[in-house]
């Protein structure tokens, strides 16, 4: 009894110890990204680790500061990965989400549409990802402010005509903003973009992105990803 006993503890001590470290970048998002143990992104993150077998340490820094941490390859992978803003030799995996952006606006001036938004001043916030046929588009006059409660109280006293936001993240902001009579049409999504984990061009990184993908393929086809990214964290 005695050396079956030793021998479950060497064999979990083995399991403990192939476990692969991995370190992944990010930056702070609304309800997606709370800090390093909390967010939507990062119980996604974690689980999809654990299913893999790695150990996974999540650092959370300004967005710049992150990309920055990816792009010198200080770190294993970097999320949530988007094409506007990461190096085209970065591998990606499956996407698991998508950016799906919303115009919100004053009660009574509804503005929804790219063309509605021209010789408007609309509200960004610093270093977030948005589509390229929008930014680009020089008949908006965009003010960016640096998070999305900024931007929501900024458009609440009038000083920006509309704020383009995520859903999710755009009505956490509006609750912790405190602010009334704004809202959003969500029949009217103005851009769509993939969001996916990002991993270094090198033979771990490839591996690794192929693993994320399984993972959450696998997950989506049993229900957990969806649960995961709609359940608080």
């Amino acid at each position: 009894m005695q050396l079956f006993r030793y021998v479950i503890v060497l064999l979990l001590f083995g399991l403990k110890a192939s476990a692969k470290s991995l370190v992944m970048a990010t930056f702070p998002i609304p309800l997606m990204v709370e800090n390093p143990e909390k967010g939507l992104f990062v119980s996604l993150t974690k689980e999809i680790a654990k299913r893999n077998n790695h150990d996974v340490t999540i650092v959370v820094s300004p967005a710049g500061k992150a990309l920055l941490s990816f792009s010198t390859n200080k770190v294993d992978g970097f999320f949530p990965g988007l094409d506007v803003y990461l190096p085209k030799h970065a591998v990606k995996s499956t996407p698991f989400y998508y950016k799906i952006d919303y115009v919100f606006y004053k009660k009574g001036l509804p503005l929804k549409s790219f063309k509605d938004l021209e010789g408007r001043k609309v509200g960004l916030t610093f270093r977030y990802p948005y589509a390229k046929e929008f930014v680009n588009n020089k008949k908006i006059k965009f003010e960016f402010a640096a998070d999305d409660v900024l931007n929501m109280k900024k458009l609440g006293r009038g000083a920006i005509d509309a704020f383009v936001v995520e859903e999710r993240s755009g009505l956490k902001a509006l609750q912790l903003s405190g602010e009334k009579d704004i809202e959003f049409d969500k029949s009217k999504p103005l851009s769509e973009q993939s969001v996916y984990f990002a991993f270094q061009n090198t033979h771990q990184g490839r591996a690794l992105a192929d693993a994320f993908s399984k993972t959450i393929e696998t997950m989506r086809k049993e229900g957990s990803l969806a649960k995961v990214l709609t359940e608080a964290p």
